[in-house]
């Protein structure tokens, strides 16, 4: 019976070692947490945050389909001028304008106030210039009006900002008129719906 009870001390202070050893670890990752200096917070980019890199490749040039959600410009060089732009989802939208050389405003057409700012400033951040903002009739969807010639931009327009389709634009209506007066020349009128 003595060897019993001598027995029933080891497996104690087997499960003591056992919880010392699980407890060194609970606090060592603990410290190691709050040590790190930022509260233990992890901080991912936002989604779909385009991130634009041009390159010049020379003469016919192609581009493959991006599926890292990066967004690719490659210029052509000769006589077309185009370029091929790739979107944040990967589609590239052939013959369409650089983003620098489409002329853009943004109509909100939804009862959401700031909602042109905002898309102006999301479609700055991704390459557009100069672009215009204002107010237009309330809309169930989102649609990229385009001017004749201009629907490989609507496309492009479309692709990176969200609408749902493009539209040629009619002369002399509403949305027209709305976007004439931020910008005359204007290639393309983002009216946002919803």
């Amino acid at each position: 019976m003595a060897g019993n009870d001598s027995s029933r001390g080891g497996n104690k202070s087997l499960a003591q070692l056992v919880l010392l050893g699980v407890s060194c670890v609970v606090i060592g990752f603990v410290i190691g947490w709050f040590a790190r200096g930022d509260g233990g917070g992890v901080v991912l980019p936002a989604v779909g945050t385009a991130v634009e890199t041009t390159a010049t490749a020379p003469a016919a040039s192609t581009v493959a389909a991006d599926t890292t959600g990066t967004t690719a410009t490659v210029s052509t060089t000769g006589t077309t001028g185009t370029t091929a732009t790739t979107d944040t989802t990967g589609a590239t939208v052939s013959g369409a304008p650089a983003r620098d050389q489409i002329k853009l405003v943004v109509l909100n057409g939804t009862e959401t106030a700031g909602l042109a700012a905002k898309t102006q400033a999301q479609a700055e951040a991704i390459g557009y210039v100069n672009v215009g903002k204002g107010n237009a009739a309330v809309q169930p969807t989102t649609i990229a009006y385009y001017r004749t010639g201009e629907d490989a931009a609507a496309k492009q327009v479309a692709a990176d900002l969200g609408a749902q389709s493009e539209q040629p634009l009619v002369a002399g209506s509403t949305i027209e008129s709305a976007a004439v007066t931020v910008e005359p020349d204007v290639d393309v009128v983002l009216v946002l719906g919803g």
